[in-house]
């Protein structure tokens, strides 16, 4: 056992370079005595802490035990007592959770207050070996075992046998205590380790070492898994049509971090039930615990808070009542203005004529979920205003609206930098409806008049069956340049909005200035909105590539 200490200190500066002061968790019990004894002599300052559980008479001994012991070495140590069982019953909690929470609370506690720069605990490779049959039996996703460290635990015996532990504390003469609570097999863990690991070591001696080493295999495995899994996540969710091309083990762990985001529990039952739900295109939705729901819908696989079931009237009587950027003159010319949810047969009138509401969510594709909880402006039936997606005509097009649009068409943007295109987006709108949406394509399609905005116009004409979108809107993430331009104002398009300045061929005053020339088309232009989304694509696109 002379190699143990020098192991030990080298594991210790591992998993802790430049440790300070070292908080050690003694209970009194052969592992932990030992790794005292054993991180004293590998010559590092620390302090002891011992956690009285409470859930045994000879709980007090056990603890006088561990400070005689620092008393007879010169060290400093601190106990703690928890009612661990009045704790668990008024919680709700098992004994061992409740224990391991109140331990750990203490430990933290005490390391802060202390001046400690970690806390070491002695799990062993017999530890290990017991967490990792108990994680198969629970049918764990996968079978990490006991990290060496997690943050500011640090577990520098997790290579050593208790057999090596004891013999090294026979060695010193170094008593220690013996809890007999560790021998009732009434507890998974001590039934693992009195019963289950004696029989198959006698088959498989080397079982303890295979699944030590089985933890550390899962555990690098699990973070391969996870690092590619978040690649698949966006802000809005997991896009359906990548993640079904994915492996089905990416699939399950990108869905278990979409739950765990969401603070639900990613079970191998539910994360399969959602797998199921999704091989089909149609919108699905499921409701999962802690007030959230699992939705499937318009290419997308979110969890979401579940809204509340209508939001409350509201009276509308004065200008400050108002959403933002609604006219106060609505309050001389609509009667019993409120503000509340939608309502069956509500009624918005756009520039192509009058409109369902239940039509024009539909169109924005605003999920079922969410529509109860979206703000509208209405005179009885007569809908003014949909927050963040359209007004009535007369009234100016909301701030909200143009943000919300502006989002969908940096996500074409984005698209387009996937595909090695310059990240411009575009998307045309008319009467509350996308017409359509396009990115960039020069490169496919080798025409160096695929840019983003040629593409929509030219979709939205064909929908149509008409090239003149008077009224329609164009949202571009880039200034247009004289191509553009051109085809914008042949369109008789009514607004263009666009986000970043094009100083290369912008032809809407960074480069040239067409918007103001003479002729007989007339554009409503707003630029440099969301300019900075837009113009950080661009960079992240163009940094490291070879300029021209």
């Amino acid at each position: 056992m002379e190699r143990l200490p020098a192991e030990v200190r080298d594991r210790i500066e591992a998993l802790a370079p430049g440790a300070g002061r070292l908080l050690v968790a003694v209970s009194g019990g052969a592992d932990s005595v030992a790794l005292l004894r054993l991180v004293e002599q590998a010559g590092f300052e620390l302090v002891v802490g011992h956690f009285d559980h409470a859930l045994r008479s000879a709980s007090a001994a056990d603890a006088e035990f561990v400070r005689r012991l620092c008393r007879e070495r010169g060290l400093t140590c601190v106990v703690g007592r928890g009612e661990v069982a009045a704790v668990a019953g008024r919680r709700g909690w098992n004994l061992e959770d409740a224990a391991r929470r109140l331990r750990y609370d203490f430990l933290t506690r005490t390391a802060k207050e202390r001046g400690c720069s970690g806390i070491m605990t002695a799990h062993t490779r017999d530890d290990q070996a017991e967490t990792v049959l108990m994680q198969l039996l629970r049918g764990a996703a996968h079978l990490t075992g006991i990290p060496a460290r997690r943050r500011h635990l640090v577990r520098p015996l997790l290579t050593t046998t208790r057999w090596e532990l004891r013999e090294y504390l026979v060695a010193l003469g170094q008593p220690f205590r013996e809890d007999p609570s560790n021998r009732d097999t009434s507890r998974t863990r001590a039934w693992l380790r009195h019963q289950v690991l004696p029989l198959l070591t006698e088959r498989y001696p080397r079982l303890p070492e295979i699944l030590s080493r089985l933890a550390i295999l899962q555990r690098d495995q699990e973070a391969f898994l996870r690092e590619r899994a978040a690649a698949l996540t966006e802000e809005g969710g997991i896009p359906l049509g990548r993640w079904r091309r994915r492996h089905p083990a990416l699939q399950r762990e990108a869905l278990a971090l979409l739950l765990e985001e969401a603070g639900v529990a990613p079970s191998y039952r539910l994360i399969e039930e959602l797998r199921a739900l999704t091989v089909h295109d149609r919108p699905v939705r499921r409701i999962l615990p802690k007030g959230k729901i699992f939705r499937s819908a318009y290419g997308n696989l979110m969890v979401v808070a579940r809204p509340p079931a209508a939001l409350p009237v509201t009276k509308v009587s004065s200008p400050r009542d108002l959403p933002a950027g609604v006219p106060s003159w609505v309050l001389e010319r609509f009667p019993n203005l409120e503000l509340r949810s939608r309502r069956p047969g509500d009624r918005i009138r756009l520039r192509g004529g009058g409109k369902k509401l239940s039509d024009l969510l539909i169109d924005h594709k605003v999920p079922r979920e969410e529509r109860d909880a979206l703000p509208v402006l209405a005179s009885g039936g007569n809908v003014l205003w949909v927050s963040g997606l359209a007004a009535a005509v007369g009234l100016p097009p909301p701030q909200e609206e143009d943000r919300y649009f502006m989002r969908r068409t940096l996500r074409r943007a984005e698209a387009a930098a996937a595909a090695g295109e310059v990240p411009v987006g575009a998307l045309v709108l008319l009467d509350g409806e996308v017409l359509a949406a396009a990115h960039n394509r020069t490169e496919a399609l080798h025409d160096p008049t695929a840019h983003a905005e040629m593409l929509a116009l030219r979709a939205a004409a064909a929908r149509l069956g008409d090239w003149r979108l008077a009224g329609a809107t164009l949202y571009v993430t880039l200034e247009p340049c004289p191509m553009c331009l051109g085809a914008v104002l042949q369109t008789q398009l009514a607004r263009l909005v666009f986000a970043a300045y094009n100083h290369r061929e912008g032809a809407l005053g960074s480069v040239w200035d067409l918007g103001g020339a003479p002729g007989r088309r007339r554009l409503e232009v707003k630029g440099g909105f969301m300019e900075a989304e837009a113009s950080r694509l661009l960079r992240e696109f163009f940094r490291g590539r070879p300029q021209g």
